[in-house]
């Protein structure tokens, strides 16, 4: 089993205007007789799970989401070379798997483009983006998760551009995991996983995993 998500920590890289992430202590083992944390940060913090609520009025909240749409197949694209920026779509999924994207994906579609290296720095905000219409075209072939190790699977820097793949994906009732790490070296298909903390909201915190 393989751990595809960043630990949370006070001061940790949060989107830009989310809440900033503090960890401090709320009891003490040596004066309280135990050691008890208070944790402050958003429900989008670290690697985390977007409801379809997070942009659809009225979409479903995390408390509607069945593990059985967070555990499954998956198909791992690594996208080499990509830069700071720019908009990679279908033709560059297609190079990526050799050719040809399948007819019929799996229901879960990770995107790993490198950034996760970033995510601490500056450049993190400068991730690659995907093309709104390749993801319109993944949800038709059958993606019921968009998973992706950047930000947003939308750009970040800027401002002003929308959330055009959350609404093609959201908004087809589907679902959205970010800020994945580690899968580099990943087959390109496995079984993976995604578990939110069990709370009634827009997104979560996830555990992400690979199977073995």
């Amino acid at each position: 089993m393989r751990e595809l998500s960043h630990p949370i920590v006070s001061g940790m890289r949060v989107y830009p205007g989310d809440p900033e992430v503090a960890i401090e202590s709320a009891l003490r083992l040596d004066r309280d007789g135990v050691d008890v944390a208070r944790l402050h940060l958003g429900s989008h913090t670290g690697t985390h799970l977007d409801a379809p609520s997070h942009t659809v009025a009225g979409g479903r909240t995390t408390g509607a989401i069945g593990l059985d749409e967070l555990v499954g197949d998956a198909l791992v694209v690594h996208l080499d070379g990509l830069a700071a920026g720019q908009r990679y779509g279908l033709a560059e999924l297609a190079a990526a798997l050799g050719g040809e994207l399948p007819e019929r994906v799996p229901p879960i579609v990770i995107l790993d483009t490198g950034w996760a290296a970033r995510f601490d720095s500056d450049e993190a905000l400068e991730h690659p983006a995907l093309d709104p219409a390749a993801a319109a075209e993944l949800v038709h072939r059958g993606l019921h998760v968009l998973a992706v190790d950047t930000l947003s699977p939308d750009p970040s820097a800027g401002g002003g551009a929308g959330f055009p793949v959350h609404e093609v994906v959201l908004g087809a009732d589907r679902l959205i995991v970010e800020n994945l790490c580690g899968l580099a070296g990943l087959p390109e298909r496995i079984r993976a996983g995604f578990f939110p903390l069990r709370v009634d909201l827009d997104g979560a915190p996830v555990r992400a995993v690979a199977f073995d």
